[in-house]
């Protein structure tokens, strides 16, 4: 099999770690069980890339440790079938180890390896190889007196050494580590490799002690194996491809130790007690209170950032507040507060921490709520909004060019995280977008922007239009004037959209919920606290019985007020 095709604008770029999944689900089938947090079939189902013919390996490891490791050289008439066939052999036939048990499998560890032709390799000695052999790129074939064997590029990570490399790989062959049969032959490949990693457990409060918590490393998930020996990050389509000691543009995720971990997991930048309506979200508990957090780094540059100061910074220093998951939904609960919100900068480049954060406030009754700009691939995107109950997602621009020149990022992966969010999940979703003038504050765009929510989310998805006001790069564009605002509502209704709203200014009717029945207001706000709601729980309006589309609690009714969180979490 060639090399895998490369991301391409309009092109997405194959999900080799459905490959993984598959691998482990099909020894998961042969041991009679079921994966924690199974999905459907459909969703995990190779990439139709891989439909055609190829060459792979299954290797399995346990902490570390190898459990199985079998493949094929010759490609496979099925590159699916062959993936499926061989994570049976490694688990149950490889020879040098047990088979794997039903407690095992949710510990380990399943790559996928895909292999190139094999290359041959002219070399009349040992020296002449080890001068050919790529350390950490190429994968080596070697023949002699009728045995053959083979390394993986990955063993390049415990044996980084070329002539400890074929040495090993001598003795894996039967061959005396030192002897150089004649007629000897040898063979290059490059590989590239995904993983499907059993979930690590969440840190307790008492890891995050010290100075030396103040960075603490924690294995990342979706990431791959490039051919070239390079690490490629999967969260987002950046696809950051790094060497050991690089950091992807998100800084967060970095390459350590031969595989990719996230930063700072378990410390944030600072925690505040802030309502539900500041994230914004309008339909989703009103009137409640949201314990909110986040940390540094983002993976798009946004040149009118209003946090700036975080989202670009490069000082894991600036996280100092300790926050074990378990610790954060205590707090919350202490707090009163009825969800937590992941804010301020990116959650998704931290989403190992969001997703234990989220389970942790889930065993205490507390809700989730994640302000995101939406920007991912397809399984990061699955992994992050899994646990979550609710999401402001910013559509920032509805121009591909303008994403890029301002964000640096592209449009289409945001309407993908919409539709999937609206169509694929239980999520309550609302929208952002910051009108900029001279940038996407035109008629023509407010509109089609609108037309698409309509139409492809739907008109019950709340839409809210929030005004600039000059920071970071943008120094020189004056703020949004109020004017352009309400055309903008009055444009979205226009379109159908039965909930537009007006943010970062005095607005008292673009800050109104009305009920789609009557057309009656149900509830006002003034700031960011509620006048009035005339919603009952399930959010049927008083007067008409309409039901307004959220969620909704009777308990979340009252005034939200602004409060810092008393001292740091333990």
């Amino acid at each position: 099999m060639g090399p895998l095709p490369s991301l391409r604008p309009g092109s997405p770029e194959p999900d080799g770690s459905r490959l993984a999944r598959m691998a482990r689900r099909t020894i998961a089938e042969a041991l009679g069980c079921a994966l924690p947090c199974d999905s459907d079939d459909a969703r995990d189902a190779p990439d139709a890339t891989f439909d055609g013919p190829g060459a792979s390996f299954v290797t399995l490891t346990q902490d570390g440790e190898l459990q199985g490791c079998v493949g094929g050289l010759a490609p496979h008439p099925s590159l699916a079938e062959g993936v499926r066939r061989h994570a049976l052999a490694a688990a149950f036939d490889d020879p040098r180890f047990e088979a794997i048990t039903s407690e095992q499998l949710p510990r380990l560890s399943v790559e996928v390896s895909l292999l190139s032709p094999l290359r041959p390799v002219a070399c009349a000695s040992e020296a002449d190889l080890l001068q050919r052999l790529r350390p950490e790129v190429d994968g080596l074939v070697l023949e002699a007196q009728g045995r053959t064997a083979t390394f993986l590029p990955q063993v390049w990570e415990s044996l980084p050494a070329p002539a400890d490399f074929l040495a090993a790989l001598k003795r894996k062959a039967g061959l005396a580590s030192r002897a150089w049969p004649a007629g000897t032959r040898a063979w290059t490949y490059t590989t590239e490799a995904w993983r499907d990693e059993p979930r690590t457990a969440p840190p307790r409060a008492a890891d995050f002690t010290g100075p030396e918590a103040a960075g603490f490393l924690f294995p990342a998930r979706h990431w791959h194996r490039l051919a070239d020996g390079r690490l490629r990050c999967d969260v987002c389509p950046h696809g950051c491809a790094l060497r050991e000691g690089q950091h992807g543009r998100c800084f967060l995720r970095q390459r350590k130790g031969g595989r990719l971990v996230l930063a700072g997991y378990g410390r944030t930048s600072g925690l505040c007690v802030d309502p539900i309506e500041k994230k914004p979200l309008h339909h989703f508990l009103p009137g409640s209170k949201a314990l909110s957090f986040g940390a540094v780094g983002c993976n798009l540059s946004c040149r009118n950032c209003q946090n700036w100061h975080l989202s670009r910074s490069r000082d894991l220093g600036r996280l100092h507040e300790r926050a074990a998951p378990e610790s954060i939904a205590t707090a919350a609960r202490r707090l009163g507060c009825l969800s937590v919100a992941f804010t301020y900068n990116e959650p998704a480049i931290s989403l190992e921490f969001v997703s234990d954060v989220a389970e942790a406030c889930h065993a205490e009754g507390i809700a989730t709520v994640a302000v995101t700009a939406g920007y991912l691939r397809d399984a990061a995107r699955r992994d992050v909004f899994e646990r979550l109950d609710a999401a402001n997602v910013d559509l920032k621009f509805f121009r591909e060019a303008t994403y890029r020149q301002v964000t640096g990022g592209s449009l289409q992966p945001v309407l993908d995280t919409l539709r999937y969010l609206v169509h694929g999940t239980d999520v309550w979703t609302e929208i952002t977008t910051l009108l900029i003038p001279g940038l996407n504050d035109s008629e023509a765009e407010i509109r089609q922007l609108s037309e698409w929510i309509a139409d492809d989310l739907g008109v019950e998805v709340p839409l809210h239009f929030s005004a600039f006001h000059p920071d970071h790069r943008m120094l020189d564009v004056p703020p949004t004037p109020p004017d352009t605002l309400r055309r903008a509502r009055a444009l979205a209704r226009e379109a159908g959209l039965k909930h537009v709203y007006i943010g970062n200014i005095h607005d008292p009717e673009g800050a109104t919920t009305y009920c789609p029945g009557c057309d009656q207001p149900v509830i006002r706000r003034a700031g960011f606290g509620l006048l009035d709601r005339l919603l009952d729980a399930e959010g049927r309006c008083e007067r008409c019985g309409a039901h307004v589309s959220g969620r909704f609690d009777a308990s979340a009714v009252g005034s939200a007020r602004f409060a810092s969180a008393p001292g740091p979490l333990r």
